[in-house]
């Protein structure tokens, strides 16, 4: 069943990015998945779901050595964990995949402009989510409410998108590892310097 679901993402995302959303076929992607079209909608009800799971799949680690990267990032300090994720937002952001992605969306949003909610939602959102229920475990943010821990996330991710994601959109050189890194680091000390004193406990 993995596998299957595998093959029927991955042929919903070369359909999208080769015919679009409009003429993306149910019937063309569940022959280059190689299932039955009965298979495919046992999957998926409608492309609205197989363009959500193809989000979906832009933003979870690629491979099992991501992951084994993720958990070990995990287990360090706040702000190192929080470098980390800063870095990993940027390099997914810009990759060849997800902007590829974008601009499918930026292209059909006019006919079909619910896609673009489900994009920001899937490749922003779903980010935001993570990083609010990491910080909703943490020690150091357990004074927060969960309004306060929603800002700080959001705040996060925003300081981390530049001008440079408009240059790679236009197919121009975006940012640098280095500079990716600088902004990570002022990211991650901006959201600890937010966080209250520490008033005793585990921390």
């Amino acid at each position: 069943m993995a596998r299957k679901r595998a093959a029927i993402v991955d042929a919903a995302r070369e359909a999208f990015l080769r015919d679009g959303y409009g003429g993306a076929s149910m019937e063309r992607i569940a022959k280059d998945a190689g299932v039955s079209i009965m298979t495919l909608y046992r999957h998926a009800e409608g492309k609205d779901d197989l363009f959500s799971a193809v989000i979906a799949q832009a933003c979870h680690p690629a491979d099992q050595a991501e992951q084994a990267r993720i958990h070990e990032s995990l287990q360090k300090s706040l702000q190192d964990v929080l470098v980390f994720i800063g870095v990993m937002f940027q390099e997914r952001i810009a990759s060849p995949a997800t902007i590829a992605l974008f601009r499918t969306v930026m292209v059909e949003t006019l006919r079909f402009p619910h896609l673009a909610e489900i994009a920001y939602r899937g490749l922003i959102g779903a980010h935001q989510d993570a990083l609010d229920a990491f910080l909703g475990e943490r020690d150091e943010t357990v004074s927060l409410d969960a309004g306060q821990r929603r800002k700080l996330s959001a705040a996060f991710l925003d300081r981390l998108v530049g001008l440079d994601s408009f240059r790679v959109l236009l197919g121009l050189e975006g940012a640098t590892d280095a500079e990716r890194l600088d902004r990570a680091m002022s990211a991650s000390a901006e959201l600890i310097s937010a966080l209250p004193a520490p008033t005793g406990g585990k921390h």
